[in-house]
Protein backbone atom coordinates (compact mmCIF):
# COMPACT_ATOMS: atom_id res chain seq x y z
CA UNK A 1 0.00 0.00 0.00
CA UNK A 2 1.51 3.19 -1.22
CA UNK A 3 1.86 5.67 2.02
CA UNK A 4 0.70 9.22 0.88
CA UNK A 5 0.95 11.43 3.80
CA UNK A 6 1.03 15.19 3.27
CA UNK A 7 4.19 15.46 5.55
CA UNK A 8 6.11 12.73 3.40
CA UNK A 9 5.17 15.05 0.15
CA UNK A 10 5.90 18.36 1.43
CA UNK A 11 9.16 17.34 2.52
CA UNK A 12 10.36 15.32 -0.45
CA UNK A 13 9.10 18.60 -2.28
CA UNK A 14 11.56 20.57 -0.09
CA UNK A 15 14.24 17.96 -0.65
CA UNK A 16 14.12 17.93 -4.50
CA UNK A 17 13.62 22.13 -4.59
CA UNK A 18 16.86 23.07 -2.28
CA UNK A 19 18.86 19.48 -3.97
CA UNK A 20 18.06 20.38 -8.16
CA UNK A 21 16.08 23.91 -8.17
CA UNK A 22 18.47 26.25 -6.42
CA UNK A 23 21.04 26.97 -9.47
CA UNK A 24 18.40 25.75 -11.92
CA UNK A 25 18.11 28.89 -14.21
CA UNK A 26 22.03 30.10 -13.86
CA UNK A 27 22.76 29.68 -17.23
CA UNK A 28 19.76 31.61 -18.61
CA UNK A 29 19.26 34.33 -16.23
CA UNK A 30 21.06 37.48 -18.90
CA UNK A 31 19.20 36.01 -21.49
CA UNK A 32 16.06 37.92 -23.52
CA UNK A 33 14.31 37.22 -26.95
CA UNK A 34 15.05 33.87 -28.61
CA UNK A 35 17.68 33.94 -26.96
CA UNK A 36 15.95 33.37 -23.59
CA UNK A 37 13.42 30.91 -25.95
CA UNK A 38 16.52 28.61 -26.91
CA UNK A 39 18.57 28.70 -23.86
CA UNK A 40 14.90 27.76 -21.90
CA UNK A 41 14.26 24.51 -24.82
CA UNK A 42 18.16 23.79 -23.75
CA UNK A 43 17.33 23.76 -20.22
CA UNK A 44 14.11 22.07 -19.89
CA UNK A 45 14.63 19.04 -22.46
CA UNK A 46 15.90 16.77 -20.50
CA UNK A 47 12.59 14.98 -19.94
CA UNK A 48 12.53 11.88 -21.73
CA UNK A 49 9.13 9.74 -19.81
CA UNK A 50 7.17 8.66 -22.87
CA UNK A 51 4.46 6.03 -20.57
CA UNK A 52 1.55 7.71 -20.65
CA UNK A 53 -0.39 5.22 -18.54
CA UNK A 54 2.52 6.03 -15.94
CA UNK A 55 1.98 9.53 -16.28
CA UNK A 56 -1.64 9.02 -15.45
CA UNK A 57 -0.85 6.95 -12.81
CA UNK A 58 0.85 9.66 -11.27
CA UNK A 59 -1.37 12.82 -12.25
CA UNK A 60 -4.44 10.75 -10.35
CA UNK A 61 -2.53 9.27 -7.38
CA UNK A 62 0.00 11.52 -6.95
CA UNK A 63 0.41 14.72 -8.16
CA UNK A 64 -3.13 16.25 -7.93
CA UNK A 65 -4.57 14.13 -5.33
CA UNK A 66 -5.72 16.03 -2.60
CA UNK A 67 -6.48 12.92 0.10
CA UNK A 68 -8.64 10.47 -2.63
CA UNK A 69 -9.45 13.84 -4.35
CA UNK A 70 -9.23 15.51 -7.75
CA UNK A 71 -10.21 18.03 -9.47
CA UNK A 72 -11.08 18.98 -13.42
CA UNK A 73 -9.45 22.52 -14.02
CA UNK A 74 -12.19 23.30 -16.16
CA UNK A 75 -15.40 23.10 -13.92
CA UNK A 76 -14.26 22.67 -10.48
CA UNK A 77 -15.90 19.33 -9.81
CA UNK A 78 -14.13 17.31 -7.43
CA UNK A 79 -14.15 13.96 -7.99
CA UNK A 80 -13.63 11.41 -5.13
CA UNK A 81 -11.22 8.34 -6.74
CA UNK A 82 -9.78 5.00 -5.52
CA UNK A 83 -6.59 3.73 -5.27
CA UNK A 84 -5.65 2.49 -9.04
CA UNK A 85 -7.61 5.08 -10.85
CA UNK A 86 -6.30 7.25 -13.30
CA UNK A 87 -8.51 8.55 -15.47
CA UNK A 88 -9.65 5.05 -17.47
CA UNK A 89 -13.50 6.66 -17.23
CA UNK A 90 -14.67 10.25 -15.82
CA UNK A 91 -13.09 12.54 -15.01
CA UNK A 92 -10.26 11.95 -17.44
CA UNK A 93 -7.24 13.31 -19.27
CA UNK A 94 -6.97 16.73 -20.49
CA UNK A 95 -4.27 17.41 -23.11
CA UNK A 96 -3.87 21.58 -22.58
CA UNK A 97 -1.70 21.98 -26.05
CA UNK A 98 -4.12 18.75 -27.85
CA UNK A 99 -2.82 15.85 -28.95
CA UNK A 100 -3.78 16.61 -32.76
CA UNK A 101 -1.76 19.56 -32.80
CA UNK A 102 1.59 17.36 -32.39
CA UNK A 103 4.59 18.18 -34.42
CA UNK A 104 5.63 15.35 -34.60
CA UNK A 105 3.24 13.15 -32.40
CA UNK A 106 5.85 11.39 -29.88
CA UNK A 107 5.10 9.49 -26.59
CA UNK A 108 7.04 12.18 -24.38
CA UNK A 109 4.51 14.61 -25.53
CA UNK A 110 1.65 12.84 -24.77
CA UNK A 111 3.14 11.96 -21.36
CA UNK A 112 4.55 15.49 -20.59
CA UNK A 113 2.30 16.16 -17.49
CA UNK A 114 2.93 19.80 -17.31
CA UNK A 115 0.07 20.31 -19.73
CA UNK A 116 -1.91 17.25 -18.36
CA UNK A 117 -4.92 17.82 -15.79
CA UNK A 118 -7.73 16.09 -14.57
CA UNK A 119 -11.35 17.20 -16.66
CA UNK A 120 -14.70 16.12 -16.40
CA UNK A 121 -15.10 13.93 -19.79
CA UNK A 122 -17.56 15.59 -21.17
CA UNK A 123 -15.90 18.62 -20.87
CA UNK A 124 -12.87 17.10 -22.53
CA UNK A 125 -14.78 16.39 -24.87
CA UNK A 126 -16.50 19.63 -25.63
CA UNK A 127 -13.24 21.45 -25.64
CA UNK A 128 -11.76 18.84 -27.95
CA UNK A 129 -8.95 20.31 -30.01
CA UNK A 130 -10.39 24.13 -30.39
CA UNK A 131 -7.75 26.84 -29.14
CA UNK A 132 -7.71 28.91 -26.20
CA UNK A 133 -9.28 32.49 -26.46
CA UNK A 134 -11.69 34.93 -25.03
CA UNK A 135 -15.43 34.52 -26.20
CA UNK A 136 -16.87 37.40 -27.95
CA UNK A 137 -20.29 36.59 -25.91
CA UNK A 138 -20.33 34.54 -23.07
CA UNK A 139 -23.80 34.77 -23.31
CA UNK A 140 -24.04 33.45 -26.64
CA UNK A 141 -21.44 30.53 -25.62
CA UNK A 142 -21.56 27.60 -23.67
CA UNK A 143 -21.36 27.34 -20.77
CA UNK A 144 -19.24 24.43 -18.55
CA UNK A 145 -19.56 24.37 -14.53
CA UNK A 146 -20.38 22.25 -11.87
CA UNK A 147 -22.26 23.40 -9.17
CA UNK A 148 -18.62 25.86 -8.39
CA UNK A 149 -18.17 29.54 -9.25
CA UNK A 150 -15.55 28.03 -11.77
CA UNK A 151 -17.12 29.11 -15.66
CA UNK A 152 -15.55 27.66 -18.55
CA UNK A 153 -16.75 29.19 -22.26
CA UNK A 154 -17.18 27.51 -25.89
CA UNK A 155 -17.99 30.14 -28.33
CA UNK A 156 -16.97 32.65 -30.82
CA UNK A 157 -14.42 35.04 -30.47
CA UNK A 158 -14.15 38.40 -32.17
CA UNK A 159 -13.04 36.89 -35.80
CA UNK A 160 -15.58 34.23 -35.42
CA UNK A 161 -13.48 31.39 -34.47
CA UNK A 162 -14.41 28.85 -32.36
CA UNK A 163 -12.51 29.19 -29.01
CA UNK A 164 -12.31 27.79 -25.43
CA UNK A 165 -12.04 30.13 -22.67
CA UNK A 166 -11.08 28.85 -19.16
CA UNK A 167 -12.12 29.77 -15.62
CA UNK A 168 -10.47 33.15 -14.19
CA UNK A 169 -8.92 30.46 -11.49
CA UNK A 170 -7.08 28.24 -14.30
CA UNK A 171 -6.57 30.33 -16.69
CA UNK A 172 -2.80 31.01 -16.19
CA UNK A 173 -2.33 27.34 -15.43
CA UNK A 174 -3.32 26.71 -18.64
CA UNK A 175 -1.54 29.77 -20.46
CA UNK A 176 1.82 28.52 -18.65
CA UNK A 177 1.06 25.31 -19.72
CA UNK A 178 0.62 26.07 -23.04
CA UNK A 179 3.93 28.41 -23.07
CA UNK A 180 5.64 25.89 -21.81
CA UNK A 181 4.83 23.06 -24.68
CA UNK A 182 5.70 25.77 -27.19
CA UNK A 183 9.05 26.28 -25.51
CA UNK A 184 10.07 22.52 -24.97
CA UNK A 185 9.06 21.23 -28.37
CA UNK A 186 8.54 24.40 -30.98
CA UNK A 187 5.14 23.36 -31.75
CA UNK A 188 3.33 26.06 -33.47
CA UNK A 189 0.96 28.20 -31.17
CA UNK A 190 -0.95 28.64 -34.33
CA UNK A 191 -4.36 26.63 -33.91
CA UNK A 192 -7.52 26.27 -35.36
CA UNK A 193 -6.71 30.00 -37.67
CA UNK A 194 -6.14 31.05 -34.09
CA UNK A 195 -2.87 32.65 -32.74
CA UNK A 196 -2.96 32.34 -28.90
CA UNK A 197 0.38 34.14 -28.24
CA UNK A 198 -0.93 37.29 -26.90
CA UNK A 199 -4.11 35.58 -25.03
CA UNK A 200 -1.74 33.01 -23.26
CA UNK A 201 0.64 36.03 -22.39
CA UNK A 202 -2.84 37.94 -21.21
CA UNK A 203 -4.13 34.91 -19.32
CA UNK A 204 -0.32 34.41 -17.67
CA UNK A 205 -0.24 38.12 -15.98
CA UNK A 206 -4.15 38.02 -15.09
CA UNK A 207 -3.29 34.71 -12.94
CA UNK A 208 0.31 34.27 -11.60
CA UNK A 209 1.36 31.70 -9.94
CA UNK A 210 0.64 30.64 -6.85
CA UNK A 211 2.06 28.05 -3.93
CA UNK A 212 0.17 24.92 -5.73
CA UNK A 213 1.26 25.53 -9.23
CA UNK A 214 5.12 25.97 -7.59
CA UNK A 215 4.69 22.61 -5.67
CA UNK A 216 3.11 21.02 -8.37
CA UNK A 217 6.31 22.05 -10.60
CA UNK A 218 8.96 20.66 -7.71
CA UNK A 219 6.96 17.70 -7.77
CA UNK A 220 7.29 17.10 -11.52
CA UNK A 221 10.70 17.79 -11.78
CA UNK A 222 11.09 14.79 -9.09
CA UNK A 223 9.12 12.63 -11.73
CA UNK A 224 10.41 13.71 -15.50
CA UNK A 225 13.17 15.89 -14.34
CA UNK A 226 12.64 19.29 -15.91
CA UNK A 227 10.77 22.39 -14.50
CA UNK A 228 7.98 24.69 -16.35
CA UNK A 229 10.24 27.86 -16.20
CA UNK A 230 6.93 30.73 -16.22
CA UNK A 231 5.92 29.07 -12.92
CA UNK A 232 9.39 29.79 -11.66
CA UNK A 233 9.81 33.14 -13.25
CA UNK A 234 6.32 35.00 -14.44
CA UNK A 235 8.42 37.72 -15.83
CA UNK A 236 10.39 35.39 -18.62
CA UNK A 237 6.97 35.85 -21.15
CA UNK A 238 7.91 39.53 -21.33
CA UNK A 239 11.39 38.71 -21.69
CA UNK A 240 11.12 36.56 -24.29
CA UNK A 241 8.16 37.92 -26.06
CA UNK A 242 8.40 41.55 -25.02
CA UNK A 243 11.72 42.06 -24.76
CA UNK A 244 11.74 45.69 -24.66
CA UNK A 245 9.58 46.56 -21.75
CA UNK A 246 11.68 46.50 -18.51
CA UNK A 247 12.26 44.25 -16.13
CA UNK A 248 10.30 46.61 -13.55
CA UNK A 249 7.45 46.94 -15.42
CA UNK A 250 6.76 43.74 -16.82
CA UNK A 251 3.69 42.75 -15.08
CA UNK A 252 2.40 45.76 -14.96
CA UNK A 253 2.99 46.03 -18.80
CA UNK A 254 1.80 42.73 -19.86
CA UNK A 255 -1.75 43.69 -18.24
CA UNK A 256 -4.25 45.11 -21.33
CA UNK A 257 -4.80 48.90 -20.93
CA UNK A 258 -7.94 48.58 -23.14
CA UNK A 259 -9.97 45.35 -23.90
CA UNK A 260 -13.35 43.80 -25.15
CA UNK A 261 -15.23 41.90 -22.92
CA UNK A 262 -18.13 41.11 -24.38
CA UNK A 263 -20.23 41.75 -27.81
CA UNK A 264 -23.24 40.55 -27.76
CA UNK A 265 -25.43 39.68 -30.06
CA UNK A 266 -23.25 39.45 -32.97
CA UNK A 267 -24.44 38.88 -35.24
CA UNK A 268 -27.04 41.77 -34.67
CA UNK A 269 -30.17 42.97 -35.86
CA UNK A 270 -31.40 45.85 -34.22
CA UNK A 271 -28.94 46.52 -31.93
CA UNK A 272 -25.36 45.06 -30.58
CA UNK A 273 -24.10 46.25 -27.14
CA UNK A 274 -20.45 45.82 -26.41
CA UNK A 275 -18.63 45.60 -23.19
CA UNK A 276 -15.34 47.48 -22.12
CA UNK A 277 -12.72 47.05 -19.23
CA UNK A 278 -10.12 49.73 -19.46
CA UNK A 279 -7.89 51.83 -16.93
CA UNK A 280 -9.57 54.44 -14.69
CA UNK A 281 -10.30 57.80 -15.78
CA UNK A 282 -9.68 56.88 -19.48
CA UNK A 283 -12.32 58.24 -22.03
CA UNK A 284 -12.13 55.94 -25.07
CA UNK A 285 -13.23 56.79 -28.62
CA UNK A 286 -15.32 54.24 -30.51
CA UNK A 287 -15.46 54.31 -34.58
CA UNK A 288 -17.32 51.62 -36.41
CA UNK A 289 -16.04 51.74 -40.58
CA UNK A 290 -17.45 50.03 -43.16
CA UNK A 291 -15.62 47.04 -45.62
CA UNK A 292 -14.14 49.84 -47.07
CA UNK A 293 -12.61 51.47 -44.69
CA UNK A 294 -15.24 54.57 -44.50
CA UNK A 295 -15.84 55.83 -41.06
CA UNK A 296 -19.41 55.94 -40.28
CA UNK A 297 -20.24 56.33 -36.90
CA UNK A 298 -18.35 57.72 -33.89
CA UNK A 299 -18.82 58.81 -30.18
CA UNK A 300 -16.43 59.21 -27.20
CA UNK A 301 -16.92 57.55 -23.78
CA UNK A 302 -16.76 59.30 -20.67
CA UNK A 303 -14.13 57.90 -18.29
CA UNK A 304 -16.81 55.95 -16.66
CA UNK A 305 -18.39 54.76 -19.40
CA UNK A 306 -17.72 51.25 -20.30
CA UNK A 307 -20.38 49.82 -22.09
CA UNK A 308 -21.83 51.32 -25.84
CA UNK A 309 -24.83 50.08 -27.88
CA UNK A 310 -24.80 50.54 -31.82
CA UNK A 311 -27.93 50.68 -33.31
CA UNK A 312 -26.69 50.16 -37.18
CA UNK A 313 -26.68 53.91 -37.72
CA UNK A 314 -24.36 56.15 -39.17
CA UNK A 315 -23.69 59.06 -36.99
CA UNK A 316 -25.89 61.63 -39.03
CA UNK A 317 -28.77 58.58 -38.24
CA UNK A 318 -29.02 56.73 -41.63
CA UNK A 319 -29.66 53.75 -40.84
CA UNK A 320 -26.96 51.01 -42.54
CA UNK A 321 -27.16 48.05 -44.80
CA UNK A 322 -26.62 44.37 -43.84
CA UNK A 323 -22.94 43.54 -44.10
CA UNK A 324 -19.72 43.36 -42.10
CA UNK A 325 -18.50 45.96 -40.05
CA UNK A 326 -15.30 46.93 -37.43
CA UNK A 327 -15.66 48.82 -34.69
CA UNK A 328 -12.45 50.41 -32.77
CA UNK A 329 -12.00 51.60 -29.66
CA UNK A 330 -8.81 53.54 -28.52
CA UNK A 331 -7.33 55.63 -25.72
CA UNK A 332 -4.36 57.36 -25.76
CA UNK A 333 -1.95 54.47 -25.24
CA UNK A 334 -4.13 51.20 -26.74
CA UNK A 335 -6.63 49.95 -28.77
CA UNK A 336 -8.94 47.40 -29.73
CA UNK A 337 -11.04 46.06 -32.73
CA UNK A 338 -14.14 44.29 -33.20
CA UNK A 339 -16.11 42.61 -36.32
CA UNK A 340 -20.07 43.11 -36.22
CA UNK A 341 -22.34 41.14 -38.57
CA UNK A 342 -25.36 43.13 -38.85
CA UNK A 343 -28.21 41.08 -40.34
CA UNK A 344 -31.37 42.84 -41.89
Amino acid sequence: MKIRTKTLCTLLILLLAFALGADYYDDVQDLSGTQLLYGLRDLISSNTYSSYNGAKDFLYQELDNDNGQVTCIYTGEVYNINSDYNGQSNPNTEHTYAQSWFNPATGVKKADLHHLFVCTMQVNSSRGNLPFGNVASTAASNVYYSYTPLQSYRGYDNWQHTVFQVNPEYRGNTARAILYFHTRYGDSLVQGGVNMLDTMIEWHYSDPPDAAELTRNTALQGFQTNRNPFVDHPEYVNRIWHPEISNEDESIAAMPTLRIDNVYPNPFHSKVNIALDAKAGDSINATVYNLKGEKIYHQELGAGQRQLSWDGRSSDGKQMPAGVYFIRFSTADSQVSSKLLLIR
